[in-house]
């Protein structure tokens, strides 16, 4: 997994200065690090302290990316997730996303295809509602979020705050679970193409023990620090 991370990195280095030598190309790219201080997916703790680098490419209104988790203890196998979507207006107002992601684990032990379609409101607080339905585990996952970014003049700095809350219904005797999260970033810009990102987020979950052998503590507080380069 290492190995196809490292191959992909050098070969969206050449498409991104392909992409720059011409304004009027559509295609860009941006490259993503990020350490993690516990990696929790959907209210779950999947990991300890964790490094999460990822690239994705967009071009036009369609995107495709890799993300990748490595535990740093090195208890917990690695993850690989290639996503692809596209994102379209439907109003002035409203616009939807539509995609499919596949989840690949180090072990080759539940890798798992899942399909989303969510929905967005160009409005005060950016409401979103997005759908989960993963093919191979047969489990739905509805997840709403909301998010609004203050300005902070004297520091010249802006915080990002956050709000979702979640629910996940599987089938193979799992619980169903429901769980809810707050959080707050603050990006600051190093240059025209490079930001870092430091940020805090917490996390409950409604159900005691909801993971069937998955860690499931009730609340997570999960520090982060992460740079982005855009290509």
């Amino acid at each position: 997994m290492k190995k196809t991370i490292i191959v992909l990195a050098a070969l969206v280095a050449g498409v991104s200065a392909s992409a720059a030598e011409g304004q009027s190309n559509p295609l860009s790219v941006s490259l993503d690090s990020t350490f993690v201080s516990t990696y929790v997916f959907r209210g779950l703790e999947i990991a300890g302290a964790s490094f999460q680098p990822s690239i994705e490419a967009y071009y036009r209104d369609f995107y495709a990316g890799v993300w990748y988790s490595d535990d740093f203890a090195g208890q917990v196998a690695s993850e690989t997730d290639l996503y692809a979507g596209y994102n379209f207006a439907l109003t002035e107002i409203f616009s939807a996303n539509v995609g499919l992601s596949r989840y690949l684990y180090e072990r080759q032990i539940g890798d798992s295809t899942e399909a989303f379609v969510g929905l967005t409101a160009n409005v005060l607080l950016s409401p979103s509602l997005y759908a989960y339905y993963d093919l191979d585990n047969e489990s739905t996952t509805y997840i709403a979020s909301i998010g609004h970014s203050v300005p902070v003049a004297k520091l010249g700095i802006q915080v990002d705050l956050s709000a979702l809350v979640g629910c996940v219904q599987r089938t193979n005797g799992i619980a169903d679970y429901s769980y809810w999260g707050v959080g707050a970033a603050i990006p600051y810009q190093l240059s025209e193409t490079a930001k870092v990102t430091a940020a805090v987020n917490y996390t409950n979950v409604g159900d005691s023990n909801p993971a069937g052998g998955i860690s499931s503590e009730q609340d997570q507080i999960v520090y982060s620090l992460g740079i982005a380069i855009g290509f």
